[in-house]
């Protein structure tokens, strides 16, 4: 027996374990549950889902209004409306620190764990926060990616069993797509923390767009950001090495050894664990139709894009600020009819007296149409030698009630209008 070979197939039954016990099983059995208790139909929960996450939320963490009679039991957490989330284990974790979250209430900052297939943690509340900074909500990021991992992770078993059973190099070939797990991950990872950062909408504060922390600390506005990998990130670098050294292992034991052809036993497997691919598949598929999972993605990203939500938002800005010159006009033009009304009460009846032009306009205001007096004095029975007077000291003086009014009349328009106000009285 080719000892490379025995090897090869033993590493990637490692790997294949992980794979399985960390991302697969969890996905798979957990898959479409929190959609249906989002559409309140709990009850079509599949009984087996409920050990299944009880079981994987050991030592996980619990957001810190959760209830601690809820924690680490799936009934009492729908029951009690918490925060739950995804079972698989998490693949990299993002949190916050600010000086409304303390230490000794949040020990742990404001943590999100992101998985193959979802999230976990204080999501909640960082969507209250994107929603503060103009980001979007966190289910808003790869939501085909989330609804296809599954599958995924079928096929990615799939390529193990067939790397263990079959010794062909075509199937070695497929090795590779194990191997580069861990960087896919951060490579779509990073594209829509890109995303998020560069699709910033309306919020309380005004942004300029920026790429957030994908490794190490940062900050964001007011908040400290802390990015690191999980327990799920080493669980797939373990897939990753172990896979790459299966492949090598069996590359070298094909030069050594000649191709043999398998043998029944090895098909008779191989059939097997095809038709639980195919069954855990179509299983996928009818938990996708009945939870009307397109349907709801759908829902999830029908909103404008960029451009169009700025042009939408300049439009408004514009009618808003229209809006607000019509009001300001109105209320000047308000503003003038009283001045006016109030003009008009204070000269009197305009036209029962024949005055001049020059009187109607800078004198009959306050004194009346007539010189009967209004808002100022009465001008009836002065002479003209104490008007004229008056008028010249007005003028001299600067007199500050007068002085818009005497200030451009010459002194011939003094002369006339003195001539004219002193026979008011006859």
């Amino acid at each position: 027996m080719n000892i490379y070979f025995v090897t090869s197939r033993f590493f990637a039954l490692i790997a294949l374990t992980f794979l399985l016990y960390g991302f697969a099983i969890p996905s798979l059995g957990f898959h479409g549950t929190l959609e249906r208790i989002k559409d309140g139909k709990a009850e079509d929960i599949p009984s087996y889902v409920y050990p299944l996450w009880n079981f994987y939320q050991k030592d996980r963490y619990f957001g810190v209004n959760t209830s601690k009679e809820a924690k680490h039991n799936l009934k009492k957490m729908i029951e009690f409306s918490e925060e739950i989330g995804v079972p698989s284990m998490p693949v990299w974790s993002f949190s916050l620190e600010a000086p409304n979250y303390p230490k000794e209430a949040f020990p742990q900052g404001l943590p999100v764990f992101i998985h193959f297939d979802g999230l976990s943690g204080e999501v909640h509340e960082m969507d209250t926060i994107n929603h503060y900074v103009g980001m979007a909500s966190m289910q808003r990021g790869a939501p085909y990616e989330r609804a296809l991992a599954p599958y995924a992770l079928v096929i990615v078993a799939l390529i193990f069993v067939l790397f263990i059973f079959y010794n062909n190099k075509w199937i070695n070939r497929f090795m590779i797509i194990p191997m580069l797990l861990p960087f896919m991950f951060i490579a779509i990872y990073a594209y829509w923390l890109y995303w998020f950062g560069h699709n910033l909408h309306r919020g309380a504060i005004t942004m300029e767009p920026f790429m957030p922390v994908l490794l190490g600390d940062g900050k964001v506005a007011q908040f400290t950001t802390h990015a690191y990998p999980a327990v799920g990130f080493w669980l797939l670098v373990a897939v990753s090495i172990f896979s790459f050294l299966a492949w090598w292992l069996k590359k070298r034991g094909l030069k050594e050894q000649s191709l043999k052809r398998a043998t029944f036993v090895h098909h008779s497997f191989m059939f097997v664990f095809l038709l639980t691919a195919l069954a855990s598949t179509a299983y996928l598929l009818k938990t996708d139709i009945e939870v009307n999972k397109l349907e709801k993605i759908a829902e999830l990203i029908h909103v404008p894009d960029l451009e169009t939500s700025l042009k939408a938002e300049r439009e408004e800005a514009l009618e808003t600020q229209k809006q607000e010159m019509q009001e300001e006009r109105d209320e000047k033009r308000k503003e003038q009819e009283l001045q006016i009304k109030a003009l008009e009460e204070r000269a009197g009846t305009l036209g029962k007296f024949k005055v001049s032009k020059m009187y109607k306009s800078n004198c009959a205001p306050c004194h009346g149409n007539s010189g009967e007096g209004n808002f100022g004095t009465k001008l009836i029975g002065l002479s003209e030698e104490h008007i004229l007077k008056k008028l010249l000291e007005f003028k001299t003086n600067k007199d500050a009630i007068h002085i818009e009014t005497i200030e451009y009349l010459s002194e011939d328009d003094i002369k006339n209008l003195t001539k004219e106000i002193s026979q008011f009285g006859d």
